[in-house]
């Protein structure tokens, strides 16, 4: 039996299904949201006799002192959030002093647990301006970029391409939330009339990109040694032409991929210098069947592949890819877990954990 940590948010389903799937198949597993720290949790570290014993108290959680994890999926951890109670005077200190024992945490829990991304990686791995440089030191292909708050360079740069095949991402996601709905920002086309003016431009920095002609698009979603690439035809429909997140899932067509060995091993290279175990790759292909690497996102989210390909056993594989703890493992289980075989159960589960825990603020 494999005891399995899964530091992570109340409304992520990924770790729900996991959880699920791991107990169905014998396994131990502890879903931690991090954000009830201090104010539903409570955390000690002891050292004594030249050893450290961590021990941990919340809602639904526990850790004691002689728990090993074998694994420890380093899903979306949050920050600390403090209780109203606390004086406005007070909340910088005791925002420090608790962001202080949260960020020790992962330097000292878990020591020979297989982590799943190890921290260190997953922090570089947030960084796009990394991620596009070690694409191009693996050989990937990659769009012209520009990263900058300097407005007369971000006009020469859409000025390069004729003012109308540039694109404009933020360097993190920007999310609008208020009673009635949430917006996102997607990729969007860019040109010099449409620029804000140069005051904002310089207060707020961004990605800007040569447009990259699509024939489609891939995720390719790597588990240690083993992928599952699918094929997006974000072209056949206007609304995803630029981006294919504009489009509900089960409205894109989807198919299984098969990467050329070549960028199989373009990618598996990228993820050994990044130090990373797990990731979902975004590439363009395009008319000329040349390949784009985008980005990586170490913690992507998976499973809805499954949803909308239920033959794609994602599900199975990660946790195979789990209880084996190595890069190399079995993909295919004699019976295998199934999302559809768990969906019964997310539902009630799910409103359980939001109505239970502190519900972050969507930051790390």
């Amino acid at each position: 039996m494999v005891k399995v940590l899964i530091p992570t948010k109340p409304d992520d389903n990924d770790a729900l299904y996991v959880k699920l799937a791991l107990e169905k198949r014998g396994h131990e597993c502890v879903v931690w949201y991090t954000a009830d720290f201090p104010q539903k949790q409570t955390h000690s570290f002891e050292l004594f006799q030249n050893k450290i014993y961590w021990s941990a108290r919340g809602v639904d959680f526990r850790v004691n002192p002689d728990d090993h994890f074998g694994v420890v999926w380093y899903r979306r951890p949050r920050q600390p959030c403090l209780p109203d109670a606390i004086h406005p005077d007070d909340i910088p200190n005791a925002r420090n002093e608790n962001l202080a024992l949260f960020k020790t945490f992962w330097h000292v829990l878990a020591p020979n647990a297989f982590w799943i991304n190890p921290v260190d990686a997953s922090n570089k791995a947030s960084c796009k301006l990394l991620q596009l440089r070690v694409a191009m030191e693996v050989g990937l292909n990659i769009p012209d970029t520009l990263f900058s708050n300097d407005p007369g360079q971000i006009k020469v740069f859409i000025d390069r391409y004729n003012n109308e095949n540039v694109i404009y991402k933020t360097l993190h996601p920007l999310i609008w939330i208020n009673q009635e709905e949430m917006r996102l920002t997607y990729t969007n086309e860019i040109k010099i009339e449409n620029l804000p003016s140069d005051t904002i431009l310089q207060y707020t920095p961004g990605i800007f990109q040569n447009k990259v002609a699509k024939q489609f698009e891939l995720r390719v979603t790597y588990f240690g040694e083993h992928y599952v690439a699918v094929k997006i035809d974000s072209q056949q429909d206007q609304r995803s032409k630029m981006d294919w997140r504009n489009v509900p899932g089960h409205q894109l067509q989807l198919s299984e991929f098969q990467l050329p060995d070549e960028i199989d091993a373009k990618c598996k290279a990228l993820m050994r210098k990044m130090g990373l175990v797990m990731g979902c790759f975004d590439m363009i292909v395009t008319p000329d069947n040349e390949y784009y690497f985008l980005e990586v996102n170490e913690q992507g989210q998976f499973l809805w592949v499954e949803e909308y390909l239920p033959d794609v056993r994602m599900l199975d594989m990660f946790c195979n890819f789990i209880i084996n703890g190595s890069m190399s493992y079995g993909k295919a289980s004699p019976k295998p877990v199934r999302m559809t075989d768990l969906r019964s159960h997310i539902y009630d589960l799910k409103k359980d954990v939001m109505d239970k825990h502190v519900k972050p603020a969507d930051r790390y």
